[in-house]
């Protein structure tokens, strides 16, 4: 694990071919992103470095714009804040896959809404692939824990952050259309790990599937290598224009990570 410490806010901009970006003081990082002018702030949270996305909407909820939030990992007041610096109201909580560092937040961020943070606008709906939904709900402390313990971590960790999650509302299966998504199953980091794809803008959020330069661990509960190296088939044979933003570490593209795994994956 690493910490975040010294990190910078940056504004980037992200045209076809080229990525310009601007330091605008220090603490957490912060990033925004504007692809065929849709804006996407990222917010890096956590112990584990989380990448947590900020997809805006093109509709207005009560008092600001929607959007979705994706991989709330932790440091929920830091999401919350840059939320409401910009007066974007979540309408989702999606989730690219079940492990903890990708949702902690998510009970501080319903009850936030509930407590008024977001004016009257209604609690947002968390979604979920089918095959992670265990790691919500009553039963899910168990699950984090056990896959805190074969990462070689102290479940400490988890029952220091650990507050109830409520099951998810909606259950994704390949195929399926969530707000501005195609849902893509991309089973072998966990077996309910997803991409959400918005073919309109070109933009692909692989979760813990892909990162630059890399692919997510498999040796924790649900891991699977074969899988994996399936899944990252079907994502590098996808439009190489495609710009990936990931779980963990920087942007990157398709066309970028043919170059740099195709001799390892195919």
């Amino acid at each position: 694990m690493q910490k975040n410490d010294g990190c910078k806010l940056y504004l980037v901009m992200v045209f076809p071919g080229k990525q310009l970006a601007w330091q605008l003081y220090a603490g957490r990082i912060t990033v925004r992103f504007l692809i065929m002018e849709k804006k996407i702030y990222c917010v890096t949270v956590g112990d584990i470095e989380t990448n947590c996305w900020l997809y805006s909407l093109e509709d207005e909820a009560a008092g600001g714009r929607s959007c979705i939030v994706i991989d709330p990992g932790e440091d929920a007041e830091l999401i919350i804040s840059n939320l409401q610096k910009v007066n974007w109201i979540p309408r989702y909580i999606f989730l690219t896959h079940g492990h903890f560092d990708h949702l902690a937040a998510l009970p501080a961020l319903i009850e936030a809404f509930k407590k008024g943070a977001f004016g009257g606008n209604p609690v947002p709906k968390v979604g979920v692939h089918r095959l992670d939904a265990h790691y919500l709900g009553k039963d899910a402390n168990r699950f984090h824990r056990e896959s805190f313990i074969a990462a070689g971590g102290n479940p400490a960790y988890v029952d220091s952050l650990w507050k109830p999650i409520s099951e998810a509302d909606i259950l994704f299966e390949e195929g399926d259309e969530a707000g501005p998504f195609k849902i893509l199953h991309l089973p072998g980091h966990t077996p309910g790990s997803v991409a959400f794809y918005d073919e309109k803008t070109g933009v692909l959020f692989s979760g813990d599937t892909l990162f630059m330069g890399n692919w997510g661990r498999t040796d924790l509960p649900g891991g699977d290598d074969a899988l994996i190296l399936q899944s990252l088939r079907r994502l590098l044979s996808l439009k190489g224009e495609i710009t990936v933003l990931p779980g963990h570490g920087p942007v990157t593209t398709i066309k970028d990570e043919v170059a740099r795994l195709k001799s390892v994956v195919f």
